[in-house]
């Protein structure tokens, strides 16, 4: 009776257990089968800011990226800023950065990663809805994550622990899921990033304010770009203003003429999926990018000056590529003529075009409107003053050497700090990244027009051009 009755208590653990192992599959299960709704923002400006595109599918598990800054405070003893992340006050994520769950929550980019600044006058941070993030290496924090990932201090326990020391401790059923779970999957899908950053290692650093995204779509489809040495790393783009530019080409080089196109190959090459994309999240920001104005010089414009400056542009063509309405505006200038760095024109060659025509194949967005160019895109000049460094790599600091002969334009120079060069309009940095022009992809030189003006024409053209 005795053994009888032992038997029975056994059965009805085990009986427990299965049941219990059941149901915590069968959640696991819910959380994994489709990704939960993205978080709603009233106001579009928020939306832009912290508002999900589909990365977050394959992004890294929020509960330890939270944590990776108390568990690596030797390599970032400022946290995420350290990378030029920008943080709001009372903000728990930092700007360009969105969390959904996917499984288990999940942090993602979204357009305002590449598209926020600040700048520093006289002490005072501005922040700049569409600008260049100037100050933001995405490669740098890309390669944390992955040497994070495999450094041995960071285990199960030590997240519980960093967690619980901050106040947001783990529940006993995410600490079974990550422990047994998520943690494994987290070193199966940093494995597999690792051989697809490999070309990477193979070219010169990006630094803060570019990116290679041509690279990265060509491990993406398994063309091999560590076996190589092509460059594709350009500076971000503004987007502020969008409607102006609708009828030209996109991306540096004008290789697409859709702005919808354009915005959707940003997007996944932001870590947005194919299957996951969210249109109507991009939409709503491309909506509000079409009219957003660019921001004003903040210091003062002598208008006298600048009024002078006017007559000098004028006089020297500039508008004629450059202005709303100008025939060639949004138009390609073939590098014979402009002779600045082809590397990124060199790497999108009709192979790359071939493609991205499948991008998309079996969804609503097929593309269609890729093509290579020998050349760059002439672009609209608003809010000039905040896109520096110059040029599509991102190799001249500022106006003011942009209108210097290429051989006494600055060789090497710091980028991807906040502090702002009133006069010479553009990034005025001390310390930081430093840039050097020999490397390949980085070369300085083309786009001379203008260097033949006199200084106090130059002088006045940048007056001018500061306005714009």
């Amino acid at each position: 009776m005795k053994r009888e009755k032992g038997t029975m208590g056994w059965l009805a653990l085990l009986y427990v257990l299965i049941l219990l192992g059941a149901v915590l599959t069968l959640e696991f299960k819910r959380l994994t089968i489709k990704p939960w709704p993205p978080a709603h923002f009233d106001d579009v400006t928020d939306h832009f800011k912290y508002g999900s595109i589909g990365a977050e599918v394959d992004g890294y598990p929020y509960l330890i990226w939270r944590e990776l800054p108390e568990i690596f405070k030797d390599q970032l003893p400022g946290g995420y800023a350290d990378f030029g992340f920008l943080q709001e006050e009372g903000q728990e994520l930092p700007i360009g950065v969105s969390v959904r769950r996917y499984g288990v929550q999940r942090v993602g980019f979204n357009c305002a990663t590449c598209h926020t600044d600040q700048v520093m006058v006289a002490g005072e941070p501005r922040l700049i809805m569409g600008a260049p993030a100037n100050g933001l290496d995405l490669q740098a924090y890309i390669r944390f994550l992955v040497a994070a990932s495999r450094d041995p201090r960071l285990t199960p326990d030590a997240v519980f622990e960093s967690a619980e020391k901050n106040g947001r401790p783990f529940s006993w059923f995410n600490k079974l899921a990550f422990r047994y779970v998520v943690f494994n999957r987290l070193e199966e899908e940093v494995g597999g990033l690792v051989a697809s950053l490999a070309w990477m290692d193979k070219r010169p650093d990006h630094g803060p304010g570019r990116t290679d995204a041509g690279n990265f779509w060509r491990a993406r489809w398994g063309l091999a770009p560590e076996q190589d040495g092509l460059v594709g790393a350009v500076d971000f783009p503004s987007v502020w203003n969008q409607g102006i530019r609708e009828d030209g080409w996109f991306h540096w080089d004008g290789n697409n003429a859709s702005l919808t196109e354009r915005n959707i190959s940003a997007a996944l090459a932001g870590g947005a999926s194919e299957w996951l994309f969210e249109h109507s999240s991009v939409e709503r920001v491309a909506d509000w990018l079409r009219d957003l104005p660019p921001p004003p010089f903040p210091g003062e414009i002598d208008q006298g000056l600048a009024a002078r400056g006017e007559q000098i542009y004028r006089k020297a063509g500039c508008g004629v590529c450059h202005d709303t309405g100008a025939v060639k505006l949004g138009q390609v200038t073939h590098q014979d003529l402009l002779a600045t760095d082809t590397a990124r024109a060199d790497l999108f060659s009709p192979k790359m075009v071939e493609y991205f025509s499948n991008v998309g194949r079996g969804y609503s967005y097929q593309f269609s409107n890729y093509r290579a160019t020998e050349g760059y895109v002439n672009a609209p000049l608003d809010g000039i003053w905040a896109r520096g460094p110059y040029l599509h790599n991102g190799s001249v600091p500022n106006l003011a050497d942009l209108l210097k002969k290429p051989s006494n334009r600055s060789a090497r120079f710091y980028r991807g700090c906040a502090e702002f060069d009133l006069d010479r309009v553009g990034p005025d940095c001390q310390t930081g990244f430093l840039f050097d022009v020999t490397l390949p992809g980085n070369n300085n030189g083309g786009h001379v027009y203008g260097t033949d003006l006199p200084s106090d024409e130059k002088r006045a053209l940048l007056e001018y051009l500061k306005g714009l």
